[in-house]
């Protein structure tokens, strides 16, 4: 039995279990409970009732918080649920336990544990990081936010395997504990729906550092003005980074991986350094790296066009960064599903990169279309292309762009609206680059 289990067994032997949301953490969790206490009734809540669909007897759904609950309950959270939820709030104020996989995690594994976050870059960063000490042949095991639920690699931690977790705000909201080492990135308008403010926002991503101490480190962007104040209050061992400084290691890596962002390797750089890892060690491997899918990722070359997915950039900073990696972009697409935030900033940074083609899907294409008109004159602007479908915006990249050339997707919106999702999104567009690369060109 790992010390995951013995923790679980110990600390909820007698309590009344209930799983709040039944999605892949969900479903984790269930299994490692289950794995504790094979005749334990279990309940959950989900829209979906997935429960049932264990065939477990001792699995029960549950219709939601309102219902009665024993003093003893304790519930495990899983990230899709919003803390703000009325009857949630509701019981969080009667004093009984709120948990979640994160924090029975970092309540056992915490020394071990490299926990980073921010609004974006997190998964390239974490990913350079395992990537990194896996190069200094040290033992490590990168989960969390990236596609592995932290419980499911509990089997698999020694005392000197490093975790290199990635932490969204969702999976931080409910924690009491923080990492020995927290990665602070960036911080930009994002999930205030679930959130349901920006400083509810802020002070999620603040918990990965808000339980440091001394002995831990912070590293974090000083360039960013709400950040400087998350570390200003906390009580680790601080280590900023600016995304203006130089560095020598960083212009060599980045002048062979274009697509690899200074904000990703230099927080990364920094923690190996804490492990001290040589320099050439860290060049060698920085150089093997490959980009994660969907973030600036190439799908290759047609009719002499050279076709960018960054389709996981869903707001405006993310595509301003995807421009200034790629440096000069001939057709770009943007747009997407509308959560009110300001495109002022995505709009200045297309003109003032001289993109000449500009594809845009609904709903926030017409906004950011709308703000073009308004602060630019008729001259400054691009030549527009409204489109519904990635058919057509594939169509017109084809044949507007010129050539030799690059295209590029990058939203600054959510894929959701006219795609399930931003991987429906991001397979669509692959798919017409090469459907449409062997037709006619015509819009």
């Amino acid at each position: 039995m790992n010390q995951l289990q013995q923790h679980l067994l110990k600390t909820y032997q007698d309590s009344y279990i209930v799983i709040l949301g039944f999605g892949r953490e969900g479903l984790s969790t269930y299994h490692m409970l289950r794995s504790l206490w094979p005749e334990k009734d279990l309940y959950v809540i989900d829209q979906a009732a997935g429960g049932t669909k264990q065939n477990d007897s001792h699995l029960h759904p549950l219709l939601g918080l309102s219902a009665q609950l024993p003093e003893e309950t304790v519930v495990f959270k899983t990230p899709g649920i919003s803390p703000w939820e009325t009857e949630l709030q509701a019981y969080i104020r009667s004093g009984k336990i709120l948990t979640s996989q994160m924090n029975e995690f970092l309540r056992v594994y915490r020394n071990q544990v490299i926990g980073v976050t921010g609004t974006k870059g997190k998964s390239t960063t974490a990913s350079l990081i395992t990537h990194f000490l896996e190069a200094a042949k040290m033992p490590c095991i990168l989960a969390g936010n990236i596609g592995k639920p932290v419980f499911d690699i509990a089997a698999d931690i020694h005392e000197d395997t490093t975790l290199v977790v990635e932490m969204s705000s969702y999976q931080l909201e409910t924690v009491h504990y923080s990492p020995h080492i927290a990665v602070l990135l960036n911080l930009f308008p994002e999930h205030l729906n679930h959130h349901r403010s920006l400083e509810n926002y802020l002070l999620a991503k603040a918990k990965i550092t808000q339980f440091q101490s001394e002995n831990d480190v912070l590293i974090y962007n000083k360039d960013s003005i709400d950040l400087e104040l998350v570390a200003s209050n906390s009580s680790a061992h601080k280590i900023p980074f600016s995304g203006q400084g130089h560095n020598h290691l960083i212009n060599e890596v980045t002048s062979l991986h274009t697509v690899i962002k200074k904000n990703n390797l230099l927080p990364a750089f920094l923690v190996l350094q804490l492990f001290k890892v040589d320099e050439a060690t860290l060049l060698s491997a920085a150089k093997t790296f490959q980009p994660l899918p969907h973030r600036l990722e190439s799908v290759g070359t047609f009719q002499q066009l050279t076709f960018y997915d960054d389709t996981l950039a869903t707001i405006p900073e993310a595509t301003i960064q995807a421009i200034d990696a790629l440096g000069k972009v001939d057709v770009i697409l943007l747009g997407g599903y509308d959560r009110g935030i300001d495109y002022r900033k995505i709009v200045d940074r297309v003109i003032s990169a001289h993109i000449p083609q500009v594809i845009f899907f609904p709903s926030t294409g017409q906004k950011m279309y709308d703000l073009m008109k308004a602060h630019y004159t008729a001259d400054n602007l691009p030549q527009v292309h409204f489109v519904n479908t990635m058919e057509e915006a594939v169509r017109v990249a084809y044949h507007f762009s010129n050539r030799p050339g690059t295209v590029l997707l990058s939203p600054a919106s959510p894929s959701f609206g006219q795609f399930k999702d931003y991987e429906d999104k991001s397979a669509q567009f692959v798919y017409w680059i090469k459907k449409l690369a062997h037709t006619s060109n015509e819009p």
